[in-house]
């Protein structure tokens, strides 16, 4: 039996703690060290797609982290060369700046924003093989992974961190939290039994859109996921497009999250459809008396589920704009033009199909739903045929990580030694910056030691 007592314990097996891990057992190859997660698979939103940012100005807020840019591009670098050491694809897109800057004058002709940055895409194939590597990379160096571990509970009593999880109990002196957006609520009904401060701050939620692949292919060929923002005119709130997936395909996230389904979107790198699916998010903040974003995303992803007997939503364009519901019975009708764009995700109603025809309106708050027409319309001058009625409009697509923690310099909370990190934790967005989060992480306990 494993002996059930280490120096650090990292909770969730992402980005954050595989890179947080490297740096640990780099740095002190006599560390004990030992990641736990949930799942009977490693590295939670890593293996969806897998694409890298290679900028601060995407996924991070310096001025929160409190580094430098030099510091960051530092921490993306050693992220980035651990892709490419465990056989990344070495192509990257972004590059070509005369091509890159025409797509933000356009943008900014119908006042939208494009922000570039140079990117590289793994593929979901191609990510399995590379955290597979990572992993073992990691075993060999004595790093212990507890798979399909859920840890309940984490307490500390004379400065040492009990976790209890349902195959016992395991005690360390330092702690690392990082669950991803999967483990958000996880992650604050533990800071609250701990003692960690926190605060609520704003929430993504939005549609996920399937569209026929030339119809994006002008942008995705100079930038592979181009990040557009705007600020609406109906309402003054901030919508941008995130993970586009060029020749991807549109599919469920890999589990049910607290009684709920959401609609995510990947592309393999070997293998490609016509389409390509993008999502569209509405930033969404609250104020008192009622602040709790997590609790509002989390309704509405459960009225929408409810909407689609249990499954997320898929909704025509055409049926949309019109205010009409989609049904089944017409939902390819060749006179509407709904065979055009054939979905990746099956429709159908339950048990056969993966999501439910229906009308996104009835689960989504009006003010949502207002920002996404019109942010529809406004990429559409941009990327003539995102409006064209056979474009799909999937929900809910929500990104949970709106909880704020306090925390230093070194991502510590105000709970000694116990830290937090990645996207579940509000300190980033993507994998290139939750990867960045652990490094951070890892110094802040290396200097501790």
């Amino acid at each position: 039996m494993k002996d059930r007592d280490y120096d650090v314990a990292l909770i969730g097996s992402g980005p954050t703690n595989l890179w947080a891990a490297d740096e640990l057992i780099r740095s002190d190859p006599r560390l004990k060290v030992a990641i736990f997660e949930k799942n009977n698979f490693s590295s939670g939103g890593m293996i969806n797609d897998c694409k890298l940012n290679l900028s601060h100005k995407i996924g991070v807020d310096l001025d929160e982290l409190k580094i430098p840019e030099e510091y960051a591009h530092g921490l993306i670098e050693i992220v980035d060369q651990r892709f490419l050491y465990f056989g990344a694809d070495p192509y990257v897109s972004g590059t070509n700046e005369e091509e890159v800057n025409k797509w933000v004058e356009k943008a900014e002709r119908s006042g939208v924003e494009l922000i570039a940055c140079r990117q590289r895409h793994i593929g979901t194939d191609q990510a399995k093989v590379i955290v597979e590597k990572f992993r073992q990379d990691l075993e060999s160096k004595f790093v212990e992974f507890y798979m399909q571990t859920n840890v309940k509970d984490i307490q500390k009593k004379d400065d040492v961190f009990q976790l209890f999880t349902d195959s016992g109990e395991f005690r360390a002196k330092y702690v690392l939290c990082a669950p991803g957006r999967d483990g958000a609520y996880w992650l604050r009904d533990l800071a609250g039994r701990l003692g960690v401060k926190y605060r609520w701050g704003p929430v993504d939620i939005g549609v996920r859109l399937e569209v026929r692949k030339e119809v994006y292919d002008p942008i995705t060929n100079i930038i592979y996921d181009p990040k557009f923002v705007l600020k609406t005119k109906c309402h003054g709130d901030k919508v941008r497009t995130f993970c586009s997936n060029p020749g991807g395909r549109v599919r469920l996230e890999p589990s049910a999250v607290n009684g709920f389904k959401l609609i995510n979107g990947d592309a393999l790198k070997k293998h490609k459809t016509p389409n390509t699916n993008f999502a569209i998010l509405n930033t969404v903040d609250l104020t008192q008396p009622y602040a709790d974003t997590t609790e509002m995303a989390r309704n509405i992803a459960i009225d929408a589920n409810r909407m689609g007997g249990g499954r997320p939503l898929v909704q025509r364009m055409g049926d949309f704009l019109e205010g009409r519901r989609s049904k089944t019975e017409t939902f390819f009708d060749r006179a509407m033009g709904y065979d055009l764009i054939m979905p990746t995700l099956k429709p159908g109603l339950p048990p056969e199909g993966s999501v439910t025809p229906g009308d996104i309106n009835l689960a989504y708050k009006a003010r949502i739903m207002n920002n996404l027409k019109e942010s529809f319309e406004r990429l559409n001058r941009i990327l003539y045929g995102i409006t064209n009625p056979a474009t799909l409009i999937y929900a809910p697509e929500i990104k949970f990580y709106d909880t704020k923690y306090k925390t230093n310099k070194n991502l510590e909370t105000n709970v000694a030694n116990f830290f937090v990190a990645g996207d579940g934790a509000g300190k980033s967005r993507g994998i290139v910056w939750a990867a960045g989060t652990g490094i951070i992480a890892a110094r802040g306990i290396l200097d501790k030691l």
